[in-house]
């Protein structure tokens, strides 16, 4: 019950098994309740949640280095008419839903997630279409879709003495007003750049994609990269870094007078990629001084973490079917999918373990009922029952028949098959339960 609040208005034992099975970490709950529990839940996503951020605060605090990833996902619920308290999503196709900006913590070392540090949910305000540049310099920063990132940064705030926090984004946080907030909160930012701009250099003004281009590259790396239709492939990276200097946005007032950011940029790049692949380019602004090919190969490989909260939305979508649920306005959803944004980090960090770990005994990670249980489906013998075993279990159980030929196990069937395993551990635990005495 560590990680998902008590005061969430939850009864009839949905509560106490919330949280079941993991051991550290919060389990999937085998039921969600019903309508009635999610109305007296109204307003109380932040008794939902707040445990489990403040669970991941307390491990992104106690590790010398963190990756705080940050991205928005598109929550689309256009389904679902007669729901209220959306805003429009897309571009403009009558779209509605929610916005959900997370920040998901990760483990450099392990390359496992810790959990969520920050997820807030925004409804987009109607707007003209195609606005000129004098209208959006109109608006307010605080109420544009760009602050959401320098919200989420600020929110978070500065780490413990001795710990290093670096936020990483794709080229949607490419924001002046980021870098200003991670400065102020005394972290690290790598970011990926969307467009180029005017720097400073040692030999003067120039623009950056031109001045990323001219660096010679000081080392080269193997590393397995996405693919725009799924999967990944092989790709050899070259990697370059030079110093900047990132002048102050002149078109916003409020960063005009700001002192300049001194960074790195590092760029990584692949020259000779697969046929019908088109080559990748990364350019990365950095606050990490990349002096050495080590530095600027570590930067490379940290920015090439950022897809595992792609896989986080994927988990959470396809998997935990976020928008699915069909409750009657967003009060009473948000605490919902904070729930299931808590199982979706569970059923993340369980791959990742049964992956880098398989031959791990499945006893160092579950409750002895959860094992117990799952050898006897599997019929192998419990104190020999390995993560991977399980993990493989959960997948029969949603209807992956775990054959070489089947690949991995993708999200859908893994949340089925817990959902059914739930249901044969409610079964296991009513026939040991002793009967009422009646007189």
């Amino acid at each position: 019950m560590s990680e998902i609040g008590r005061d969430v208005g939850v009864r009839g034992g949905v509560r106490a098994r919330v949280c079941h099975g993991w051991r550290g970490y919060a389990g999937p709950a085998e039921g969600l309740g019903t309508g009635a529990v999610w109305r007296r839940a109204t307003q109380r996503r932040a008794a939902v949640l707040g445990p489990h951020l403040a669970q991941t605060r307390a491990r992104a605090s106690a590790l010398p280095q963190v990756f705080l990833v940050q991205d928005t996902a598109e929550l689309n619920f256009s389904a679902h008419v007669h729901c209220e308290g959306w805003g429009p999503i897309g571009h403009g196709k009558g779209l509605c839903g929610l916005h959900q900006q997370n920040v998901l913590a990760l483990d450099p070392a392990l390359r496992r997630p810790l959990g969520l540090m920050y997820q807030q949910h925004h409804r987009r305000q109607e707007r003209p279409t195609s606005p000129g540049r004098t209208e959006k310099r109109r608006t307010p920063l605080a109420t544009r879709e760009s602050h959401w990132w320098v919200a989420a940064i600020r929110q978070i705030g500065r780490p413990p003495a001795g710990v290093r926090w670096v936020h990483v984004g794709d080229r949607g946080e490419d924001i002046y007003g980021v870098y200003d907030e991670v400065r102020r909160q005394g972290t690290d930012w790598l970011i990926r750049a969307a467009r180029d701009r005017r720097v400073q250099t040692a030999s003067g003004q120039t623009c950056l994609m031109s001045y990323a281009r001219s660096l010679p590259a000081v080392a080269e790396r193997a590393l397995r990269v996405r693919k725009p239709g799924g999967g990944t492939r092989a790709a050899l990276l070259h990697v370059a870094a030079g110093p900047l200097t990132l002048l102050p946005v002149r078109a916003e007032r409020e960063y005009r007078r700001r002192a300049p950011l001194e960074c790195w940029v590092v760029r990584t790049w692949e020259s000779e990629p697969p046929e019908a692949n088109r080559p990748l380019e990364w350019v990365l602004l950095t606050s990490r001084s990349c002096e050495t090919p080590a530095a600027a190969l570590f930067v490379a490989e940290g920015y090439s973490l950022r897809w595992m909260i792609e896989e986080f939305h994927k988990c959470e979508k396809t998997g935990c079917q976020v928008e699915a649920r069909q409750l009657m306005h967003t009060d009473r959803l948000e605490p919902l999918i904070g729930l299931l944004s808590v199982l979706a980090v569970w059923l993340l960090t369980l791959k990742y373990v049964a992956r880098d770990e398989p031959d791990r005994p499945a006893s160092e990670c579950f409750d002895e009922d959860l094992v117990t249980v799952m050898a006897r489906y599997l019929k192998r013998p419990s104190e020999t029952l390995t993560v991977a075993q399980f993990w493989r279990g959960i997948g029969q159980l949603g209807g992956h028949p775990g054959r070489k030929c089947d690949g991995p196990l993708g999200w859908l069937r893994a949340w089925r098959g817990w959902q059914s395993f739930q249901l044969i551990l409610l079964g296991a635990s009513l026939v040991h339960q002793r009967e009422p005495n009646c007189g």
